[in-house]
């Protein structure tokens, strides 16, 4: 490959050339249409009529394929909010998050990243929309997560374990699920794609449920409220201090039961492979 620089008059073409590609298509007639009066004339001159095709329409192909295809991984990434919101609705969101922020790997399957926390910030969206982004979310970071060697401790482990923080490992996940969207996740990942999902109801108290990525796909465990709670803050306190966070929410009869429930909840979540590692906290060592 050569390390020279590219011709300017190339990099402005495609500069150019990418505007078009990236121009918003028009919902306002129900379909998707490309808005070819937008174009920029100087790329639509340097573009050749075909016998069957102007310039114009042949940069309007491209524009909607551009479109479609993004809408399409988005669509198939976050299939769960796709189908409870409608795909007319979820492309309409989709689509401001990519014209917000357009893909800048060669990896099309990036382009939904941080998708969900885009949809969150929508003001005008059912409460339970950010929910079921999030879930879509996490499904999709397990199984683009690289796989790691499950923590397993050791002797030495035993006195720094309170002090210390457990690394959660990238291909597992705690979900706290506070709208009945779990049945209907585990529905589309087993092909149910025609079946009608009704909007879902709150869910009080909430459930929780541990997730992990492995050969044959995501598998999921259901977790007491208080298993959840503490494998959460566990990801980012250490064990002691997370522990002792659990115990001021306890009643006088559920602090009795801590230690003994902590104990299995914590050799079920290692056994299950939800950890990578054991690390110091962080925040003794700084100054």
């Amino acid at each position: 490959m050569s390390d020279r620089e590219p011709p300017p008059w190339l990099e402005d073409f495609q500069r150019r050339f990418g505007e078009v590609l990236r121009a918003p298509l028009d919902r306002s007639t129900g379909t998707l249409r490309a808005v070819t009066d937008g174009y920029d004339p100087s790329t639509v001159s340097e573009v050749r009529d075909a016998a069957r095709a102007s310039a114009t329409e042949r940069l309007a192909v491209y524009n909607r394929q551009y479109w479609f295809r993004l809408l399409d991984v988005m669509n198939a990434s976050y299939a769960l909010t796709s189908r409870l919101l409608s795909a007319w609705r979820f492309n309409e969101h989709a689509a401001a998050f990519l014209h917000a922020r357009p893909p800048t790997t060669w990896d099309i399957d990036r382009a939904p990243d941080g998708f969900d926390d885009f949809i969150a910030a929508v003001n005008d969206l059912p409460p339970w929309v950010a929910d079921a982004a999030r879930l879509d979310a996490t499904w999709r970071r397990l199984l683009h997560a690289p796989a790691v060697k499950p923590y397993r401790p050791t002797a030495e482990d035993a006195p720094r374990l309170l002090s210390s923080r457990l690394v959660p490992s990238p291909a597992s996940a705690v979900f706290e699920e506070r709208w009945r969207l779990f049945e209907s996740k585990l529905s589309l990942q087993r092909g149910g794609y025609d079946a009608a999902i009704d909007a879902p109801t709150a869910m009080e108290p909430p459930r929780w449920w541990a997730l992990l990525r492995e050969p044959g796909g995501v598998r999921h465990f259901a977790l007491a409220r208080g298993e959840g709670e503490l494998l959460r803050l566990m990801a980012s306190l250490p064990v002691g201090e997370a522990l002792a966070v659990m115990e001021e929410g306890c009643s006088d009869e559920e602090r009795e039961a801590l230690p003994e429930r902590a104990r299995r909840w914590l050799a079920q979540s290692v056994e299950r492979g939800m950890w990578s590692g054991l690390e110091a906290d962080q925040r003794s060592t700084q100054v």
